[in-house]
């Protein structure tokens, strides 16, 4: 049993084969992952890794099982995995590479993390593992974890959840995890947590934009796949700032010493993959590497779809909680695309997209 100390959760246990796990050269990649990209250029703490996050995603798992026994215990491991995938800067670079669960799986099966999960479960027994709604579900150790640490190191006064009592009343009922009736404002308040952080860390415009320089330099450098999905964020900075195309210096550059692009043009109009592609490209044939497009899917707030336990009835969190619906109503009030520019490009780009619209 191996005690690790954690600023959100207290002490983890790791037992013997989660350390095992835990000191593998692919975990340990993640102390070098951070969990919210480029949000430490406007929240200066927001410094954590998917390494912690991990960690306490594996915490909570175990507090969960620890009140649904029937629960395989390998979804624990799974729980402490599900995250190995990341490429750097987290999310970032997931517009130009697969998601990060499909790295995930490469992972598995291709790294020394493989052998050691082989050493208790098949690899494909694993990977149906890392789908158990205590990983990947509605309301799970995963999210749970990350909204609370989240606003935790971003000091944002919108991560109070009442963390233990949603634990105590998450009923496992073989197929999902059902909120009982006295954990519903505990659920509620989860979601109203991720609503808040929307707007405030999660679209922060400043993160958002050195992410859109970030994404075409990499894209400039024409980075593979196989060299990306197993790189850390020292490694990709380091190719970035060393790299031969002197636009790709100039954008790393900018990001080191936060000289970034300035907001042009940004709506809340939602576009279609046609005109996408056309603003994308017409920006690109105008501006070049100056003028980016960013345009985030939308939030799904996917606790909304929760089921909660009212009496003998099992019901939608959205069913039974008019703030939930509302939430939810709320969810493209603060999601908007934008086009960024160089500071000598941006009174030409202001004016730009109008043309298309």
């Amino acid at each position: 049993m191996k005690l690790v100390h954690d600023p959100v959760h207290g002490y983890i246990e790791l037992d013997e084969f989660a350390r095992k796990l835990v000191d593998t050269p692919e975990f340990q990649r993640l102390r070098r992952i951070t969990q919210l990209g480029f949000a430490f250029l406007a929240y200066p703490s927001a410094r954590h890794t998917r390494f912690e996050h991990s960690l306490g995603t594996f915490h909570l798992a175990k507090k969960i099982r620890a009140h649904n026994p029937e629960i395989e215990e390998g979804a624990l491991y799974a729980a402490l995995l599900h995250d190995i995938g990341h490429y750097p800067f987290s999310h970032t670079l997931e517009g130009l590479y697969p998601r990060h669960e499909e790295n995930t799986l490469w992972v598995i099966e291709h790294g020394s993390v493989g052998d050691v999960i082989k050493e208790n479960y098949s690899t494909q027994e694993f990977k149906k593992l890392l789908k158990h709604p205590i990983v990947s579900g509605d309301i799970d150790a995963d999210r749970m974890d990350y909204l609370v640490r989240d606003a935790y190191y971003t000091g944002a006064a919108y991560g109070v959840v009442d963390l233990e009592r949603l634990v105590r009343n998450l009923k496992f009922d073989g197929k999902m995890l059902v909120v009982e009736e006295k954990g519903i404002m505990a659920a509620q308040n989860l979601l109203l947590s991720r609503a808040m952080m929307y707007p405030t860390v999660y679209f922060h415009h400043t993160a958002k934009i050195a992410e859109a320089m970030l994404r075409k330099a990499v894209e400039i450098e024409g980075i593979s796949l196989e060299e990306i999905r197993i790189m850390d964020e020292i490694d990709l900075v380091s190719r970035l700032r060393s790299s031969e195309k002197p636009e790709v210096r100039e954008l790393i550059r900018a990001i080191d010493d936060r000289k970034l692009y300035k907001r042009a043009y940004c709506s809340n109009r939602e576009l279609d993959e046609k005109t996408i592609s056309t603003l994308k490209r017409e920006l690109q044939e105008e501006f070049g590497y100056s003028a980016l497009l960013d345009y985030p899917p939308k939030p799904k707030y996917e606790e909304r779809n929760a089921f909660v336990k009212i009496g003998s009835e099992t019901k939608r969190l959205s069913e039974v909680s008019p703030l939930v619906r509302s939430l939810v109503e709320m969810k493209d009030v603060y999601w908007r695309w934008c086009v960024y520019a160089r500071e000598d490009v941006r009174e030409d780009v202001e004016a730009f997209p109008k043309k298309l619209f």
